[in-house]
């Protein structure tokens, strides 16, 4: 009883937080990186606010420039709040922004930097309980602290951005699955030939939707060009999961999921759905032994809540990024693997799990 009234008085107070907003600098930041958006998020009209929480039946297309504060420090996302004044010193904001672009100029913008970037880019997809400037700025993020090459691509569905939320956002995630294959699309017709998709949380069964949709559909010259696919603390059930991939067929490659037993989000989750574990925080790799899959665990590297250490712990970022370890795994190499810690590398049929373990002096 009293860990129930203590999770009650949790949420309370994480749905009091004051959130994100777009919050624009005065002057352009010539080094701000770039980031394209589709989204599928309704303008709410009593705020103002372009990208609410309601849904659109319309993919909208915008592109955003985003400067990284001077005193950034690696595994921290600050960001303006609402009703707060912002820090362009120590906080994420907007340079410059286009909304409601015009499908035609999107992609010959898109077309360009594509160009300039080999073909490359790469889809992040937020998770649970996340406002549109929230998500936004975790893109410029992860850009920033893996120096991620390639095009920034940011694909935002309508999540209700409050802790209670929650039966909405999963709603949510079946009602965004074509928008997310229409950027894709858009990708795909401005010439890019090696798309990694990252998807966190419930972000993750979204992208598994999609690729479950597009293997419905039959369209291979799609997921011919991904090159990668992430979940990050999916929020998926383990069964769920088997039946996305049974439609799939041969997964994309690389394909790494991202868990922790130290997870209270999803420990909350399956207790939600009345289950013991949820894709993300599986602790070991048994029952996914069929599948051609590479597991890391980084409850090692917990933070907060744990739902999103990859981003969050500097320690493991420095681990993910040290003389490009995540690239080998990303790669396959073997070599990678073994040595992107002191931690343990087991592999069961056709799965690999490695347990990371953090280093004293990190």
């Amino acid at each position: 009883m009293h860990r129930i009234l203590l999770l009650l008085v949790l949420v309370a107070l994480s749905a009091c937080a004051p959130r994100g907003r777009l919050a624009y600098l005065n002057h352009p930041d010539p080094a701000a990186r770039e980031i394209y958006v589709g989204t599928t998020r309704a303008p709410d009209l009593e705020t103002g606010n372009p990208f609410g929480w309601g849904r659109s039946l319309d993919l909208r297309l915008a592109r955003f420039a985003v400067a990284t504060p001077p005193d950034h420090t690696i595994g921290k996302i600050d960001y303006p709040k609402a009703g707060e004044r912002a820090d362009p010193g120590t906080q994420f904001m907007i340079s410059s922004a286009q909304i409601d672009m015009k499908q035609s100029l999107f992609r010959a913008d898109l077309h360009a930097a594509l160009q300039r970037n080999g073909g490359q880019a790469v889809v992040f997809v937020h998770g649970f309980n996340n406002d549109f400037s929230e998500g936004l700025y975790r893109m410029a993020q992860l850009g920033t602290d893996f120096n991620i090459p390639g095009v920034l691509v940011h694909y935002s569905w309508p999540s209700r951005a409050n802790v209670l939320g929650y039966a909405y956002d999963r709603d949510s995630v079946l009602f965004a699955r074509d928008g997310l294959v229409r950027l894709l699309d858009e990708l795909k017709a401005s010439g890019a030939t090696h798309i990694m998709l990252i998807g966190h949380s419930l972000g993750a069964e979204l992208t598994m939707e999609a690729l479950r949709q597009e293997a419905l559909a039959r369209d291979q010259s799609l997921l011919s060009r991904l090159n990668g696919v992430i979940l990050v603390s999916p929020d998926i059930a383990v069964d769920v999961f088997k039946t996305q991939v049974r439609t799939i067929g041969k997964l994309p490659q690389p394909f790494v999921i991202f868990t922790s037993q130290k997870d209270r989000a999803l420990r909350l989750s399956a207790r939600l759905t009345g289950q013991s574990d949820r894709l993300g925080n599986l602790e070991n790799v048994d029952r996914l032994a069929q599948y051609r899959i590479t597991v890391i665990n980084t409850a090692a590297f917990n933070t907060g809540d744990g739902h999103f250490n990859v981003a969050d712990s500097p320690a493991l970022i420095r681990i993910l990024d040290r003389a490009g370890n995540i690239a080998k795994v990303l790669e396959g190499d073997q070599k990678g693997r073994t040595s992107l810690a002191s931690g343990v590398v087991l592999t069961v049929e056709n799965a690999t799990q490695i347990v990371l373990r953090a280093q004293s002096g990190g």
